[in-house]
């Protein structure tokens, strides 16, 4: 279960607590004040009391009294005289001398108060008093505390509250994030790609935080990939433009000049042919990113396949007079399509003989003690770039500062997804040695079988 269960559990036990904490202490509480609760008691029982006891406080005096209240086991009768003392000096409940005072007003003439003149000449007032635990005839006084009434439906209540805040704060916490990401996939539908999750959010670490930094993450991709497309539709554009011009120049030539058949059609046919290849190497780059192979894979043995392009471009490069030198470590075989992985090395190592002027271009290559890893490092003598385009060169139609303009800058593109597709990594770096630049491919494989 999630980080989200786990909150919600937390805080639905932490209110379910908070409720059963607060019952307990509302009826605790309820409990020591009905404990202490006393008022007049009323009813035939206590009438009696109060008579018997107004007769030997009158006649039999204090002494008389004092003898009949302790082996009384009803409740308690209190004499009281006009300052509120009891004539045996017994401490009076002031709420009890409260209710005597209202039930005096309400009901004068109560039959449960008695006014005696006792045997010493002082005047007492009589009234049987009990805890509401013991009465047994009722209570006579203002009626009970709506609380008190209301008390047996309290933990129906109180759960109903606690309830609800729970609920309000589930609402709360759940619904920003899902406002803020509909809001987000509002705006992403109208075509805004720049709006982002991860502020409103803020520190969350949950499955609702996780969902919005994905959303953030999903909609910087498809800023990128839209303004990709873009660029690449920008440059598709412009490098169809010159050989289009071209060929349009020369077919107005030709109108104007028809003895120049033959160098038109020659010039033609050239431009038609850069067209075509630009089309083919546009149509390897859209299958490529949109991640097919297009072939059967196969168990490709590396060693042939690199030895295969540097005898070709051995003989290539003797003309421009820079060795082409192979240094071989350990073979490897590597599962994919021969005709890619050929065309992203060859690319490399003809980029590397373009642009590293008349020094040697050196590839090496060799697995790693497991063969689980083949590599591919070419080398060359040149300038080498700047770092902030050893990225950039991977990149449709980009072109380094000071590069010649031969090509349409796809061929980096091209190799780098062909050897993202059989699940390798390519790179680029200057070399620490005095110059020029590395490029390195890194392929899955397996160890090649031994060769007599």
């Amino acid at each position: 279960m999630g980080r989200l269960f786990w909150k919600f559990f937390a805080l639905v036990w932490l209110a379910q607590l908070g409720v059963m904490v607060a019952l307990g202490a509302a009826f605790w509480l309820a409990g020591k004040h009905r404990e202490g609760l006393t008022a007049v008691a009323i009813g035939p029982g206590a009438m009696r009391e109060v008579r018997a006891a107004g007769l030997l406080l009158k006649y039999g005096g204090r002494a008389g009294f004092q003898s009949w209240a302790q082996g009384l086991a009803g409740p308690v009768v209190f004499a009281v005289d006009e300052t509120g003392v009891d004539v045996l000096q017994r401490p009076v409940p002031p709420n009890a001398l409260t209710r005597l005072h209202e039930l005096q007003a309400l009901h004068p003439d109560a039959p449960e108060i008695a006014s005696v003149v006792a045997l010493d000449g002082l005047h007492y007032t009589l009234f049987s008093v009990a805890t509401e635990a013991r009465l047994d005839g009722g209570l006579r006084g203002p009626p009970r505390q709506a609380w008190m009434r209301t008390l047996p439906p309290l933990p129906v209540l109180a759960t109903l509250v606690g309830s609800m805040l729970t609920a309000l704060l589930l609402a709360l916490y759940v619904a920003k994030p899902i406002r803020s990401l509909r809001r987000a996939f509002e705006v992403a539908a109208a075509g805004n790609l720049d709006r982002r999750v991860s502020p409103e959010i803020g520190s969350r670490n949950d499955e609702l935080a996780a969902l919005g930094r994905d959303f953030d993450r999903m909609a910087e991709r498809l800023k990128s990939s839209m303004a990709g497309q873009r660029r690449l539709l920008h440059d598709v554009s412009h490098e169809l433009r010159s050989p289009l011009a071209r060929v349009h120049a020369a077919v107005g030539l030709l109108r104007e000049e028809p003895e120049l058949l033959a160098p038109m059609a020659e010039r033609i046919e050239s431009e038609v042919a850069r067209i075509d290849e630009l089309v083919g190497q546009l149509l390897t780059l859209s299958r490529l990113e949109a991640g097919e192979l297009g072939a059967h894979q196969e168990e490709i043995d590396m060693h042939e396949l690199v030895g295969d392009i540097v005898q070709d471009l051995r003989f290539e490069a003797q003309t421009k007079g820079s060795p082409v030198m192979w240094h071989e470590g350990e073979r490897a075989v590597v599962l994919g399509v021969p005709r890619l992985l050929h065309s992203a090395i060859e690319n490399i190592v003809r980029n590397a003989l373009k642009h590293g002027g008349t020094g040697s271009v050196r590839v090496e290559t060799g697995a790693d003690e497991l063969g689980a890893r083949y590599s591919v490092r070419v080398l060359d003598e040149g300038p080498g770039l700047d770092p902030s385009e050893l990225e950039k060169i991977f990149t449709p139609f980009y072109r380094a500062t000071g590069a010649a303009s031969l090509g349409y800058g796809l061929g980096l593109a091209i190799a780098r997804r062909s050897v993202e597709a059989h699940g390798g990594t390519i790179r680029a770096s200057n070399r620490p040695d005095g110059g020029g630049l590395c490029v390195e491919i890194v392929l899955p494989a397996r160890p090649a079988p031994s060769v007599a």
